[in-house]
């Protein structure tokens, strides 16, 4: 059996805070399925095979409200209400536009034992919703404009096993994607966001851009940069304890290699469990409360631990830099206040046992089920902060610059629940 199908659709996107009706983004989709019951009948591990291919193009909905209006906020002065300007008008503005092809292999084997997806997709965004620079006479220092352009492109696999069937049954599902990003044209600007984060023509989106901590001198307790070449690459030309001599390279990137899930489900007669782990590998956090709680004694707030370790000595070997109040001995924002964010993390586990129908029948239920639920029960990272997988809300969340940041922000809540659902 051969199937062909095709279809498409177009759909239209009205403009920034008007009527007038702006594009039409299509997407178009086909594919072709094989099953065995064509010249795969002789083959007994392969039962099915698709062929998939898309090609779609797409707005952005990650948007504040009114973007491209000139907008004013309640003020007061001495006493007096009145009105300030709080955003200032871009008419131009319009919407990004990705443009995405896909292609794609659905397969089962051994029967329906073994079933999987492998993709590769390319995504081309052009428009890019970015806040860029302005000059701070306008009473602003940075506006909503489109510019520049993006590309992401990656691989994307899902695998589904039946490991064991029968009265113990258990089933695994496994997924794993990784994405590539550059910025491809920016015009030759460099788009700053939050802390350290930067768009930069030819480097993945929000790359952190600063100076390169060197750790500590051993023979003063000063804290050390690095000297890099021009190219931003290599360091060859030394170190320096004057922290604005240090060059601005790119020191981190927050979008990692890739992200996955591995999925165990297992049911024996009437009692079910769910484990669900989840894994981040290769993304950089900048910890913007670091140069604070960890800061050599520069801040009065409530240091961390690893503040112990600092200079005291001649000889000493340490990356902590002398204690010195109020003095910034390597308490500026650098690449010391960067850490792996990679975690891998038992998201959710799920164990439920479901009463029996004989014993719901004396009672005129139609289904029962007891319940007990763990979420992030347990994360293991080498992540210096709190949580890894959190993002402080401390900058404008639908900035596509502001991601990969940490600020005091409080970690996400281990959870355990008990309860009961009741079918009548």
């Amino acid at each position: 059996r051969y199937l062909f199908s095709a279809s498409a659709r177009v759909d239209g996107s009205s403009r920034f805070g008007s009527n007038e009706r702006y594009g039409f983004f299509p997407s178009v989709s086909a594919g072709w399925i094989i099953s065995r019951e064509d010249f795969m009948s002789d083959i007994n591990f392969l039962s099915f095979l698709k062929f998939r291919a898309s090609y779609g193009l797409t707005g952005n909905a990650n948007i504040g409200n009114f973007p491209s209006r000139g907008l004013f906020g309640g003020t007061g002065y001495s006493g007096i209400s009145g009105l300030t300007p709080s955003q200032t008008p871009n008419p131009d503005l319009k919407w990004e536009r990705t443009a995405q092809a896909n292609f794609g292999l659905d397969f089962e084997l051994v029967g329906d034992r073994i079933s999987g997806e492998i993709d590769y997709y390319i995504k081309k965004t052009d428009d890019l919703l970015l806040d860029v620079n302005v000059p701070s006479t306008s009473g602003f220092t940075s506006q909503l404009r489109n510019v520049g352009e993006l590309e992401n492109k990656g691989f994307e696999f899902v695998l589904n096993t039946h490991n064991l069937v029968g009265q113990f049954q258990w089933t695994t599902s496994f997924n794993i994607a990784f994405n590539q990003n550059k910025i491809t044209n920016l015009e030759g600007q460099i788009i700053e966001g939050g802390f350290l984060a930067r768009a930069i023509e030819g480097e993945p989106i929000a790359v952190m851009f600063g100076k390169e901590y060197a750790g500590v001198d051993p023979d003063n307790g000063d804290a050390l940069y690095y000297l890099h070449s021009s190219d931003g690459k290599n360091y060859d030309a030394g170190t320096t304890n004057v922290y604005s001599e240090a060059n601005d390279v790119v020191i981190g990137d927050p979008n990692p290699d890739f992200i996955g899930g591995l999925t165990n489900r297992f049911n024996f007669k009437n009692f079910d469990l769910n484990v669900l782990l989840q894994f981040v590998y290769g993304n950089d956090i900048y910890d913007g409360g670091g140069r604070y709680q960890s800061a050599n004694g520069d801040f009065f707030d409530n240091q961390t631990s690893d503040q112990l370790n600092a200079w005291q000595e001649p000889g000493d070997i340490t990356d902590v830099p002398e204690n010195r109040f109020l003095k910034a001995n390597g308490s500026n924002p650098s690449s010391r206040y960067i850490s792996d964010g990679s975690y891998l993390r038992l998201r959710n586990v799920v164990l439920g046992y479901t009463l029996p129908q004989s014993a719901l029948d004396r009672i005129g239920l139609r289904r029962v089920r007891l319940y007990m639920s763990g979420v992030n029960l347990l994360t293991f990272t080498n992540y210096d902060g709190w949580d890894p997988e959190v993002n402080t809300d401390l900058y404008d969340q639908s900035d596509n610059l502001n991601i990969g940041n940490d600020f005091y922000t409080a970690p996400q809540a281990r959870t355990i629940s008990f309860g009961v659902n009741i079918g009548f």
